[in-house]
């Protein structure tokens, strides 16, 4: 029973998550046989030594450890346990729980390392030994000597955790030896081999995927290039990476070019100016019949996005439109009207990365604050004039990489509940008011920081009223071009 509370509580701390890597660790509790007094010290020692160590990447339990604490006298038990360990392991997204138990002997301490996998099973490393004394920092150093000797044996450098094309994002300690233009190789696991009597792994068998080339490289990941493929087999997100030699006489100016233009952009956000011709319409029902308007517009667009976190952005757009339109349809009293629009938005959202990777694709949720205004030439009878159409505006955009140089882009939002104010009296109030706005378009990496754009894109926003003006609608169909200047 109490064992299934815990397993209840440790699934409450953390989020579930996918297939981990050796290379993420985590200290489980330090036991021993004196009530703790020499296993918390000795955890302290050994949590600093994982924090500062390059060979994985160190995941604190700290939340745990307060569960823990209420099994302590059987806690050497439970933390055995395949459920519990498979907890731990899911929770924390690690796939190696170090695992030290300590018991007071006459001659010493003895001292008992076990390094368990993901699975809850399989033994990735023990030893045992006889400690001459109960020193702490002698049992924390015995201890982080065999963890050295753990990493060594690990049989792989990195993982794969996203796929795009011929790129792959990669998995990889924080701090660890890996560098731009090194080369590696693509594994998969197909067996693994345990020792009949100790249980432990002694082997790992696996076959040639592909090679490849480290691209650029960030905190706890990298993003990486393959180039010939071993196998007819697809790559997929838990494939093991190993890595070559570094022979920086080997980088060639390839690589250097594909690592400036993924690592050399800012970090702060983007600007993006374009200009853009409009066919642009206006559409009027009313007392007298329906209207057309049809003709050019010109303008400018302005937006800025600011990335407060890797996943998190605030964006401000701004666009003003200026031209004549012309009859195209009914009897309007005027022929050709003036016209000047404006747009304003302002937003924030969360940016998806699939495959783990600021700059290969994203994919953007965002809401916020828009207003579409439009200033028409004064005609009462043909029902132009000024109004805005504005509200809470939900938005999703996709940026997807084609190669080094080209990527793709789309957005498409909407104001679900949009308001409709009429400035000049003509239509009163909506009884329904939509607004629409498609865009998709491509980008050219012109350089490091800069990069060509050109998109089309579609408006669409309509008022309908119960009185004798029964509907205005606005169009425009644009082409834009300009750039972008990542700072």
């Amino acid at each position: 029973m109490k064992r299934l509370f815990l397993l209840a509580l440790l699934f409450s701390v953390y989020p579930a998550f996918g297939q981990s890597s050796m290379r993420r660790c985590t200290l489980l509790p330090v036991t021993d046989s004196v009530g703790g007094a020499i296993g918390y010290k000795v955890f302290e020692e050994l949590e600093r030594e994982l924090r500062g160590s390059s060979w994985c990447t160190y995941v604190s339990n700290a939340a745990m450890v307060s569960v823990f604490s209420k099994y302590r006298e059987n806690l050497p038990i439970h933390l055995k346990t395949k459920e519990v360990l498979v907890t731990v392991a899911e929770k924390l997204k690690v796939g190696s729980l170090v695992l030290v138990n300590l018991k007071s002997e006459l001659a010493g301490i003895d001292a008992e390392l076990t390094v368990f996998g993901e699975n809850g099973e399989d033994i990735l490393f023990s030893e045992r030994t006889e400690i001459a004394n109960d020193d702490i920092e002698s049992i924390a150093q015995t201890v982080t000597n065999w963890l050295a000797m753990y990493s060594k044996m690990i049989p792989y450098d990195a993982k794969i955790t996203g796929i795009l094309g011929d790129q792959i994002t990669l998995d990889v300690g924080k701090g660890y030896p890996i560098r731009s233009g090194q080369k590696f190789v693509v594994k998969r696991l197909m067996q693994k081999k345990k020792h009949p009597l100790l249980k432990k792994i002694v082997d790992w068998e696996t076959k040639p995927l592909a090679e490849g080339r480290v691209m650029t490289v960030s905190d706890n990941q990298a993003l990486g290039q393959i180039k010939a493929y071993k196998a007819e087999s697809k790559l997929e997100r838990g494939d093991w990476i190993r890595l070559e030699e570094f022979r920086p006489e080997e980088d060639n100016p390839e690589v250097d070019l594909e690592k400036k233009i993924v690592e050399a952009p800012g970090t702060l956000g983007v600007l993006s100016v374009a200009l853009f011709g409009s066919n642009s319409s206006v559409d009027t029902t009313t007392p007298t019949g329906a209207k057309r308007m049809n003709g050019n517009l010109f303008g400018v667009n302005f937006r800025a996005e600011g990335w407060i976190t890797r996943e998190y952005f605030a964006a401000l757009e701004i666009d003003r439109s200026i031209g004549s339109l012309k009859k195209s349809s009914g009897s309007p009293a005027k022929s050709t009207v003036n016209v000047n629009n404006g747009s304003f938005k302002l937003t924030g959202g969360y940016k998806y990365l699939p495959i783990g990777f600021f700059y290969g694709p994203q994919i953007d949720l965002y809401a916020g604050y828009a207003n579409h205004s439009f200033d028409l030439d004064v005609s009462t009878q043909d029902g132009f004039g000024k109004s805005t159409i504005s509200g809470i505006v939900l938005g999703l955009a996709i940026n997807l990489p084609l190669n080094r140089e080209y990527r793709l882009f789309a957005h498409a939002d909407i104001l679900p509940f949009p308001t409709f104010t009429d400035e000049d009296g003509i239509f009163g109030s909506a009884s329904s008011v939509n607004a629409t706005e498609l865009e998709i378009g491509g980008r050219y990496q012109y350089t490091v920081r800069t990069t060509l754009d050109a998109s089309i894109e579609t408006q669409s926003r309509k008022a309908r009223f119960s009185g004798n003006f029964k509907e205005i609608s606005y169009k425009d169909n644009r082409f834009k071009v300009g750039l972008s200047f990542n700072f």
